[in-house]
């Protein structure tokens, strides 16, 4: 239903299809604030519940020893659910044969042993069903377990920024109409972009012409992917503000304000240039990633040593030249007016959309549990922001459309 809706309006629009603003902003789950859970317990915890269930094995094996019970049981390394069921199974069928052993008032030794055994065990399972909820992700909720915790910006208690079970999602805008939506359990931009554009591909089988997007979106695998598939990546990168500031006495010295060789090689203020001391290729993405590490040895007679580095063999830098030809080709585009217009044209769009739905739609907070629920919730949404935008524009005041080409 939402992309017919928006097929509609582009049809009696005649949206301009070939640019995308992209912006993604985190919505609170319906989830209760304290039911977390993070991967760090279960590394934490696990290990030690399995030494005590070991533990409660070998007192179980010193009581039959002690009694002249020709019955032992193996002290195993690797954590084993099925091992502990096993060895319960076996002293319950003990513990039924022998009608001496009290299991209430006066409990037998061997019952409170059996007892502790099943807590720790359970304890086991318990982590090793959250490990498999986890997957890839450090935290859940207890009550939503596709959501994880999330930094949000409003605190119910101290009005300060907290943990909170949330979603990204991801909204593709269109002549400030919504063409997409995906929701990702992910809280940063940069590993939504791929995943995003496509199931924008699926949906409407082809790539938009042109993407643009803040710095959160900016990456080496995200320009490669975009370059692959012929969109024009307009995507802001890491530092892209903090390189446009005045060069002062206190960013002097980072490696954004340094000069370049013509083959790339970084400057130090000072005039020395750096020396490649390695290179590496890592192979994670969709294309290999070359990266040249650099030392500058003139560091040890440097009078502004202090001021530029701590390292005790000369200040060193990573330099991947694929990544800085994207950058370069960013800052041009960016310089030029049809740059700054797309720019405008995002802030104006793709925020201006979510600034709409949170702020004065005072919509902030999931209804519905699960990523698919909330895909269904965020595209009915979608739906009653298309619908009343193409209303208001029907019968209100026309505004002047800007196309770029």
């Amino acid at each position: 239903m939402f992309k017919q809706v928006y097929l509609y309006i582009q049809d009696k629009e005649a949206l301009e299809e070939n640019i995308l603003y992209i912006d993604g902003t985190k919505f609170e789950a319906n989830a209760n604030k304290m039911t977390f859970f993070w991967r760090a317990w279960q590394k934490r915890y696990q290990p030690r519940h399995w030494k005590k269930c070991i533990e409660i094995i070998r007192q179980i094996n010193t009581y039959f020893k002690k009694n002249e019970i020709n019955i032992k049981y193996s002290i195993i390394k690797e954590p084993s659910i099925e091992y502990l069921i096993e060895i319960d199974e076996r002293i319950e069928k003990y513990i039924a044969e022998k009608k001496f052993i009290r299991r209430r008032r006066g409990k037998h030794e061997l019952a409170k042993l059996v007892d502790e055994l099943k807590k720790s065990a359970i304890k086991m399972w318990q982590y090793t069903m959250a490990t498999d909820v986890l997957g890839n992700r450090n935290s859940f909720s207890k009550t939503d377990a596709d959501a994880i915790f999330m930094h949000m910006k409003y605190d119910y208690y101290n009005h300060t920024n907290v943990f909170k079970p949330g979603y990204n999602v991801q909204a593709g805008i269109v002549d400030g109409y919504i063409a997409h939506m995906y929701i990702s359990a992910d809280p940063n931009d940069i590993k939504t972009l791929q995943p995003f554009l496509n199931e924008f591909k699926k949906q409407y089988h082809d790539y938009p012409n042109a993407v643009v997007g803040d710095a959160g979106y900016g990456g080496y695998d995200n320009y490669e992917f975009c370059k692959r598939n012929s969109i024009e990546a307009v995507l802001k990168y890491s530092g892209f503000e903090a390189k446009k500031k005045k060069v002062n006495d206190k960013n002097r010295y980072h490696l954004v304000h340094f000069e370049r060789t013509a083959v790339g090689t970084p400057i130090c203020p000072q005039g020395h240039a750096f020396d490649i001391e390695r290179t590496s290729v890592q192979y994670i993405g969709l294309t290999p990633k070359i990266t040249i590490y650099y030392r500058n040895s003139n560091c040890a007679v440097c009078p502004v040593r202090n001021r530029c580095t701590r390292a005790t063999k000369g200040r060193t830098a990573q330099v991947t030249p694929a990544l800085e030809k994207e950058k370069k080709r960013i800052d041009e585009l960016l310089e030029t007016s049809r740059g700054k217009q797309l720019l405008s044209n995002r802030s104006s769009q793709a925020e201006g959309t979510f600034a709409d739905i949170k702020e004065n739609f005072k919509y902030t907070r999931l209804q519905r549990r699960g990523e698919s629920g909330v895909e269904v919730e965020m595209k009915l949404v979608g739906i009653g922001f298309n619908l009343r935008k193409y209303h208001n524009k029907k019968h209100g005041k026309p505004k002047d459309k800007i196309i770029l080409s």
